[in-house]
């Protein structure tokens, strides 16, 4: 059991109100049950507090005296607090260490003692899995792929051959990592395959969405560097190098060696053509179409890209179109009939 006093000293929050209550999970506002814990991170929000039956709130300073009567927790950021107490009630927790007699664990692999893996996982030669690893079932990881500390690979991904993971990365279902990159060359008659030689790096503490493909490199390597988080159905092609700390959201799709910079976030369905440079800090709105370099510190929208504001410009211009084509067509009946010169 874990009490009000317990998740205020974790998350270093002012508690205000019975420390000894126990707490036996979190939920939303509107949503809390006694027992529970909630937040409150918006004024939009605010209206709930006096019908929430939870056992206590997490909450700002600015809403804090505003609270009587309850059980609060008094913090500088009620998200990052979130975060912490959800992860004391994560149903999502690793699995017992241990490998499953229904895997097949190649006798040339290095595999950590409190590493967990589950039945019908495939583990190939020469791959290297370090200490609390967990790789639910049905995942298939090839020849000479490494996998680092704490990862955690979710069902149905395939990690292809010499592929190197870094350490608390989070794979989700159904990825694919290192999959051909897609070239051809037309030799008059038919397409040639450009053999893809390289291989894949994911650095430490990257998050992979469902569904995602990382395509290896022709020759040297895709890179996703530390910190970045991938969304669901992304396509990363071949030779492309994502920075430190971006977001990439679901449905974008990057082309064969470009380049992204640190902090950079692309916004839903957004195209980036191939050999590309995109700079730090860059923002692209959803659906742009990226088709040269951008420059760092950026905010781009429409298709070809364009700066943001310019963009929104031309959504007022595009809206009074059919107003302008009525105009126009009303002028060209006055010439046309003669009115124009009475």
């Amino acid at each position: 059991m874990i009490t009000l006093k317990d998740i205020s000293e974790i998350i270093g929050g002012d508690l205000r109100g019975d420390g000894s209550v126990p707490i036996y999970g979190i939920s939303g506002i509107q949503e809390a049950k006694e027992g529970e814990i909630t937040f409150l991170m918006h004024a939009g929000y605010e209206r709930f507090i006096d019908t929430c039956q939870a056992s206590a709130i997490i909450v700002s300073s600015t809403y804090a005296d505003r609270i009587k009567d309850r059980n609060i927790i008094v913090v500088k950021d009620p998200q990052l607090a979130y975060i912490k107490v959800a992860g004391l009630f994560d149903v999502n927790k690793k699995q017992e260490p241990g490998i499953s007699p229904l895997a097949s664990v190649s006798k040339d692999a290095r595999v950590a003692d409190d590493v967990s893996i589950s039945p019908f996982v495939h583990i190939g030669r020469e791959v290297r899995i370090e200490k609390g690893v967990c790789i639910y079932p049905f995942v298939y990881i090839g020849d000479s792929a490494s996998i680092g500390e704490d990862t955690v690979i979710y069902p149905g991904v395939t990690i292809y051959a010499r592929t190197e993971i870094g350490k608390r990365v989070i794979i989700h279902a159904g990825s694919v990592i290192g999959a051909d990159g897609f070239g051809y060359v037309w030799d008059g008659e038919r397409h040639c395959k450009i053999p893809q030689l390289g291989k894949v790096v994911i650095e430490d503490d990257v998050e992979i969405g469902a569904n995602v493909t990382i395509d290896r490199a022709s020759l040297d390597k895709t890179v996703i560097k530390r910190g970045t988080k991938i969304d669901n159905l992304v396509q990363i092609a071949h030779n492309v190098t994502i920075g430190e700390n971006s977001i990439i959201v679901a449905q974008v799709g990057i082309a064969g060696s470009s380049k992204i910079g640190r902090n950079v976030i692309l916004a839903g369905q957004v195209g980036v053509r191939d050999h590309v440079v995109i700079g730090d800090n860059v923002r692209a709105g959803g659906q742009t179409g990226i088709t040269k370099d951008v420059k760092a510190g950026s905010s781009v929208s429409g298709t070809p890209h364009m700066p943001h504001k310019e963009w929104l410009k031309l959504q007022v211009q595009l809206k009074r179109l059919p107003e302008l084509f009525e105009r126009m067509k009303k002028i060209e009946e006055k010439l046309f009939s003669g009115e124009a010169d009475d």
